[in-house]
């Protein structure tokens, strides 16, 4: 009984998330994305959090799918950490973990692709001029 009443409690918040968004809803970030390797060189992208749902640029052309994100006030709701994993039939699973200081984001994203790989990326940026 206590289990039904957890899992209740989990979809309950889900969809509460979903349709109402999170502290991180409504905003979008300007980042660099580096991928972690000797050679290579940072690209622009994207981070728009809207309706309990996180969307990367350069990911959802792609072909990922916007996920469902969790976020979480701390430090006296001074900073949010956050996370997310986009899904891609095909191509694997990327999972962001990232924190809000002010107007300022930064975090890793972790690639798992279908075959086993694992490729490891970093950002950093700011929160676009106006909320979306």
């Amino acid at each position: 009984m206590r289990k039904l009443l957890l899992a209740s409690v989990a979809a309950l918040g889900l969809a509460y998330a979903r349709l109402f968004g999170g502290p991180m809803d409504d905003t979008a970030w300007d980042v660099k994305i580096k991928p972690d390797s000797l050679l290579s060189f940072s690209k622009s992208d994207t981070l728009v959090f809207r309706r309990g749902r996180l969307s990367m640029a350069g990911f959802i052309a792609s072909g990922f799918s916007p996920a469902s994100y969790n976020a979480q006030k701390v430090d006296g709701d001074s900073e949010t950490v956050w996370n997310a994993s986009l899904e891609h039939p095909d191509r694997g699973v990327v999972s962001l973990q990232g924190l809000v200081r002010g107007d300022q984001v930064e975090g890793v994203a972790v690639w798992w692709t279908r075959d086993g790989k694992l490729k490891k990326f970093t950002f950093h940026g700011s929160r676009k001029g106006a909320e979306i």
